[in-house]
């Protein structure tokens, strides 16, 4: 399993009991400890910290950029990436880059449609225009590290992976979360 955008657990999060931390990656799951995972991400230090971590079960970390795997086509059994094609700029190179690389994926995204923006915790501030969005977000500091964030509808992030199904992942009253998984001949 490659894991685009993995982090070492518990990254800026206080340490609770494993019973009460939001399991966000399949390595802070202890069912899925029998797997081979990569975890990867653009940041040298977390990969850093990842492998230190996970060096007894044998996972490595890798510093690669999702839009520019470096694997061979079809090389991944299964990518998995939690909330990262948001983050980037061209979504379409990542998803192409998830589809070549892997047999199969599993691919989720906050949903644009959501009144929330969950990355700053503020109602329909994502539907502003870009240009207000970004004076916003320097003002006030309400995004990660001064990024603007790309959120998607369904319709758009079903186009990005034309051969998945689509979820919607309800926790509230409107789904939070849009998950594709794929190809669909395999399901």
């Amino acid at each position: 399993m490659l894991n685009i955008g993995a982090d070492p657990p518990l990254l800026g999060q206080k340490h609770y009991k494993q019973s009460e931390i939001d399991i966000e990656q399949p390595e802070q799951d202890e069912r899925f400890g029998n797997l081979r995972i990569i975890g990867c991400n653009l940041i040298y230090n977390n990969m850093l910290l990842y492998e230190r971590y996970y060096a007894g079960r044998g996972w490595h970390g890798i510093v690669a950029d999702g839009c520019n795997l470096p694997f061979a086509d079809k090389s991944i059994d299964v990518v998995f990436s939690n909330a990262v094609i948001e983050h980037v700029a061209d979504q379409a190179q990542m998803a192409r880059e998830i589809m070549r690389v892997g047999k199969k994926w599993f691919v989720t995204t906050p949903n644009f449609w959501y009144p929330i923006e969950v990355h700053c915790k503020m109602p329909l501030v994502h539907f502003l225009p870009r240009r207000l969005r970004h004076q916003l977000d320097v003002t006030f500091n309400l995004s990660v590290k001064g990024e603007l964030i790309n959120l998607l509808s369904a319709r758009q992030f079903l186009r990005l992976f034309p051969n998945s199904r689509l979820e919607p992942v309800r926790v509230t009253f409107y789904p939070e979360t849009l998950v594709v998984y794929g190809p669909i001949a395999d399901i």
